[in-house]
């Protein structure tokens, strides 16, 4: 008897553990992961917000197995497009506003309304026009994480004054007059990585073409409504950079450096001035040497005498955002949407404030003590700007790679504004 219900007992357990084996491999969900939030922007306060609420997330669902890859942006792009080709995308990753139709085409995502819908609150907290770069009709097809403008110029006004230039040109011709003003005094005028060919076009040419153009000729190209690449003031505003080139205002290895190495010469107290967008704020606060930081001011491009845009714009927009794989079902996906809304809600919202970085979501009861200075000097600048759209946002990667390739030539003269323009053109007239 007593050998029976031992026997009872050790089946039951066994079958006890069986069960609860069982349970646990159903809860557990694995997730890979891929994003461009590496280690060499860990100073970048939308990275430390990130990282720590990966970590809150970790501790929240012991059950989720994260895989991640981090990797620089200038590697991410055509990394995740040949997965997507294969379909072989990870469960969570980064999409940039301008794959959004290819992706959706493919069907290689899905819209994330009905996650929004289920919690109002979360979705509520966006800004207005946050998820527009991400947006097909009325599905929305990402959670964006930052709100960024493009186009600032970051400049030592300690060697502006020592080179004679009392205050940060208003004109655009203003401008080109200062740069043999600082060339004279042995400085690089403006510091240039462009090896990823997105700097020049994304920091420089989305406002300094608005510049020229108008933003209403920008919705045209856009929205397909018969505006070209090769009307007159596209190709001045091609013309243009390539005279600042021509004048010697960049660096000669700008396609050899990328954007860190810009700031590297900038830091080193080479150039004078460099372009690039507001997520270098906190890394020049906290990278740069505490002189080079001390005096260093932010501005726009210019306005152009005689164009069509307005003076005070910048591009700028959400740019990225999160999705999940559409080959995502079940408890996966539901892992993988409590993840993205960890990482992109108001708890993530409030780090990033908090560590000089503008997320594009409402956030209250910010310690205004932790704001850097050159943060507080940008934040008071985006009051004060229009905010018009970012080229490699909103147009067809394609015509993008043409313009960007493109203006690597142009900048190192190996190609004519009007030539580069006719390029761009027939590649956008193929996308029609």
């Amino acid at each position: 008897m007593r050998k029976n219900v031992w026997r009872l007992g050790f089946l039951v357990l066994c079958f006890t553990m069986l069960i609860f084996q069982a349970v646990n491999a159903a809860e557990s969900v694995n997730l890979s992961m891929m994003h461009i939030l590496t280690e060499a922007d860990k100073s970048q306060g939308n990275v430390i917000a990130y990282r720590a609420m990966m970590e809150k997330f970790k501790a929240d669902y012991p059950n989720v197995k994260i895989t991640e890859e981090a990797i620089d942006q200038d590697t991410y792009g055509p990394k995740i497009k040949t997965l997507a080709a294969g379909n072989e995308l990870p469960d969570v990753f980064l999409i940039k506003g301008s794959w959004v139709s290819s992706f959706v085409s493919n069907k290689l995502i899905e819209p994330i309304n009905v996650d929004l819908d289920r919690d109002p609150a979360y979705k509520k907290g966006f800004l207005p026009g946050a998820f527009d770069d991400f947006r097909i009709g009325n599905n929305i097809y990402g959670a964006p994480f930052q709100l960024l403008i493009t186009s600032l110029v970051f400049y030592n006004q300690d060697i502006f004054e020592k080179c004679g230039i009392q205050s940060f040109p208003a004109t655009w011709d203003e401008f080109k007059s200062a740069i043999p003003k600082l060339k004279k005094n042995g400085y690089i005028p403006i510091a240039l990585g462009n090896k990823g060919n997105w700097v020049a076009e994304s920091c420089i040419l989305s406002t300094l073409g608005d510049r020229f153009t108008g933003t209403d000729w920008f919705a045209k190209i856009r929205d397909k409504k018969g505006a070209k690449f090769t009307e007159p003031n596209f190709v001045k505003a091609l013309k243009e950079m390539q005279d600042l080139a021509k004048a010697g205002a960049f660096n000669t290895d700008l396609n050899s450096l990328d954007n860190g190495q810009q700031r590297t010469l900038y830091y080193n107290g080479k150039a004078a001035m460099f372009f690039e967008g507001s997520w270098a704020v906190s890394s020049v606060s906290t990278d740069a040497p505490k002189a080079i930081a001390a005096n260093t001011r932010l501005a726009v491009i210019p306005a152009v005498k005689g164009g069509k845009g307005a003076a005070m714009t910048a591009s700028a927009g959400t740019a990225w955002a999160w999705n999940v794989s559409a080959n995502l079902k079940g408890e996966k996906r539901k892992a993988a949407i409590a993840l993205i809304k960890a990482i992109t809600g108001p708890e993530y919202s409030k780090i990033c404030l908090e560590n000089n970085f503008t997320p594009p979501y409402t956030v209250k009861n910010v310690d205004k003590s932790k704001l850097l200075p050159l943060f507080s000097q940008y934040s008071n600048l985006v009051t004060k700007v229009k905010l018009v759209p970012i080229y490699d946002i909103q147009l067809a990667p394609s015509v993008i790679e043409v313009m960007n390739t493109g203006l690597q030539d142009l900048l190192i003269n190996a190609t004519t504004p009007m030539e580069l323009a006719k390029k761009i053109q027939k590649e956008y007239e193929k996308t029609n």
